[in-house]
């Protein structure tokens, strides 16, 4: 290494490559400890704040080419990265998961997606076995904050992380869950937690014929009627088309309430209570949004020039047992 090379200034550096299955054994070395070593001697800090992030695993403690390796390379980042003055950390990660992770290499999480997006079965050993998992992303937001707020000169082990504890069995069960319904209408619990993540990923390996599908769609001479989305948590979300002159509806719901938001077109909105009384009659226009009220009739009527095109949000998924839809008695 030139000492031209060895003069670079730098106020950060994120030493995140390593090798776990180098070709050889002295591939171990070579990658997680002499690698280190030749960027240390390659750059210096630019001043009081600079900061050397080695990317160490939990796995130092095992008697293996990895684990010893690895133990090896936080030793000598630990020794020679404050001397040259850098705020060293050294992070020992976890089971790291998400986007873009080299699948039957080092994260069985990414092996799994890419399994569930071909329609191959999972290549599991041991379905108990417990795993801590760490998002890609909260890696680097924590990365990211680090650099924003350095630590003074010395060396810190970070072993404290946002992450999942979980086992094989369940995330692989939580993968089928989406390869079983990214092309229905079904959504599993996906809004938080090691679920969202893991489902994200899923979706990141589909090749790109995979993300377009059809759902069923239920039409007639007034138009068409598709279920959306539906989850027990939220209800179910559908879409409405009325074709010009149409009406839809004339039926009320006892607990049943929905949400309508007119896309496109016009309708004529018809609401009466069961119990008799005055018959409202009013126009609803696109971007606006109306809730059915329980114990009314409710009848919509296409009255623009083209469809109106309705979204429906309903508190319940449709059940024909108990469908909780009465048509009214003219």
């Amino acid at each position: 290494m030139s000492e031209a090379r060895a003069s670079i200034v730098v106020d950060h550096i994120l030493h995140l490559a390593g090798a776990n299955r180098p070709p050889g054994k002295e591939g171990f070395t070579a990658d997680n400890v002499d690698y280190a070593e030749r960027i240390l001697a390659t750059f210096r800090p630019r001043g009081t704040g600079a900061s050397f992030h080695y990317a160490s695993t939990t796995k130092v403690t095992r008697d293996d080419g990895y684990g010893s390796s690895k133990k090896a390379g936080e030793e000598l980042v630990a020794r020679c990265g404050p001397a040259a003055g850098w705020a060293t950390a050294i992070c020992r990660l976890p089971n790291l998961f998400g986007k873009w992770c080299r699948p039957h290499y080092n994260s069985f999480v990414a092996t799994f997606v890419e399994e569930a997006a071909q329609g191959q079965p999972f290549s599991i050993n041991d379905p108990a076995s417990p795993v801590e998992l760490l998002n890609i992303d909260d890696l680097i937001d924590m990365y990211l904050a680090a650099l924003a707020k350095p630590e003074d000169t010395g060396v810190r082990y970070v072993t404290n992380f946002p992450t999942s504890q979980t086992t094989v069995g369940e995330v692989s069960s939580l993968i089928e869950s989406f390869r079983q319904n990214h092309e229905r209408p079904e959504l599993p619990a996906v809004g938080t937690g090691l679920s969202k993540q893991l489902n994200a990923t899923f979706l990141s390996y589909l090749e790109q014929t995979q993300r377009v599908f059809s759902l069923k769609r239920f039409s007639s001479e007034t138009g068409s009627f598709c279920e959306l989305f539906k989850a027990t948590q939220f209800g179910q979300v559908s879409a409405l088309i009325i074709e010009p002159g149409a009406s839809r509806g004339n039926h009320y719901h006892h607990t049943k309430v929905k949400n309508f938001h007119l896309a496109l077109g016009q309708v004529k909105l018809i609401e009466c209570d069961i119990r008799g009384g005055e018959t409202l009659v009013r126009t609803i226009n696109a971007g606006e949004s109306f809730w059915t009220q329980p114990g009314w009739v409710h009848t919509l009527t296409s009255t623009g020039e083209s469809s109106a095109v309705l979204v429906i949000w309903a508190n319940e998924i449709f059940d024909q047992v108990r469908p909780d839809t009465f048509r009214a008695s003219n």
